[in-house]
């Protein structure tokens, strides 16, 4: 067989990408004299020959990478991950098309005629990555991504990035914990999603090392039927918000303790503004904290603070990866940790 990048890149002691940057004379990646030159020699001693596809990603003949979202863009979510790996793309001369249906064989027929570079899948709540596509990696080399779908098997042919969602939920409660509170009410939705589960076991698991700590749960009453009812009639969500705020409200009504001593977090961003607005109607010093980025800043409004996911940088390792798998390189798994951002 021809030797590859990969054959080069473990011969020199380097990633595959230093290889890529090292063979190519317009790279503007900064190496030093001694790599681009060991990394030549050893190239030379396998006998490897670049091709169309391993010279770099700037000389295929389509520049353009797929990105599968079945989530309207309209969504911050997905838009930031979209905008992310638009940017990582851009940098690298090479172009982003949204593809929207995952049940479709045309996608899998564009790359194979050369008008598609690759493929990235954003998941979300329990979709799994389409067989389709996992089938298509694994027997013809179909360079693909999957973001936010979870682990992917030991011998999964495709890379994978994902969130530390029980991470976020520990760094909130830890964050209520510090501050002295002593109930928090949880205001999760009926979405049967891996990122809910997760963080509903990580929420127990940090109640359970602060006994000081008491739990409250409040559904908001969003099941899976009535979000894709939003997403296609985004006018109801008016009502939805209302909705969480009366919920929240008769729980913060039910509780004896001072201002002060309560926190409401939520599993989701969006419920964030519903809640704030009751808490702030009700008193003064009630925290609201959010496992997911949403609206409101902290830098604005005093007791808000968020356990953010990384989503504009998910977007852009999904692209990274991708360019990497192009090329020929190893797959990677990455779950990216939250950041807490408090006022």
């Amino acid at each position: 067989m021809r030797p590859t990048l990969k054959d080069v890149a473990e011969r020199a002691g380097v990633s595959v990408s230093t290889v890529s940057y090292a063979l190519n004379d317009s790279s503007k990646v900064v190496l030093s004299a001694e790599t681009r030159a060991r990394v030549r020699r050893i190239a030379k001693e396998l006998g490897y020959i670049p091709n169309s596809v391993a010279r770099s990603l700037r000389s295929r003949s389509s520049h353009t990478v797929g990105m599968l979202v079945t989530k309207p863009l309209t969504n911050p979510r997905f838009a930031a991950i979209v905008q992310g790996a638009s940017v990582a793309l851009a940098e690298e001369r090479m172009h982003l098309t949204i593809l929207s249906d995952p049940s479709s064989d045309a996608y899998l027929e564009d790359y194979r005629s050369g008008r598609l570079d690759g493929i990235v899948f954003v998941g979300h709540d329990d979709e799994a990555v389409p067989h389709a596509f996992a089938e298509a990696s694994r027997l013809e080399g179909l360079p693909f991504v999957a973001l936010d779908c979870g682990p992917a098997a030991d011998n999964a042919s495709y890379s994978t990035v994902d969130f530390d969602y029980a991470l976020g939920a520990r760094q909130m409660i830890e964050h209520v914990a510090g501050r002295g509170c002593r109930v928090v009410l949880h205001v999760q939705p009926e979405v049967p999603s891996r990122a809910n589960r997760q963080r509903e076991q990580a929420v127990l698991r940090a109640l359970a090392e602060h006994p000081s700590l008491s739990l409250g749960v409040v559904s908001t009453g969003l099941t899976s039927e009535r979000l894709r009812e939003f997403e296609t009639s985004p006018t109801n969500a008016d009502d939805y918000a209302r909705e969480v705020a009366q919920r929240v409200g008769t729980a913060l009504a039910a509780t004896h303790e001072e201002p002060d001593a309560v926190a409401v977090v939520c599993s989701w961003g969006a419920d964030v503004e519903a809640v704030m607005s009751t808490a702030r109607v009700r008193a003064d010093g009630i925290f609201v904290g959010a496992m997911a980025g949403g609206t409101p800043s902290p830098r604005i409004w005093p007791n808000l603070a968020y356990a953010r996911l990384p989503l504009e940088r998910a977007g852009a390792q999904s692209a990274r990866l991708l360019m990497q798998e192009v090329l020929g390189g190893p797959h990677e798994h990455l779950v990216l940790e939250p950041e807490l951002d408090a006022s």
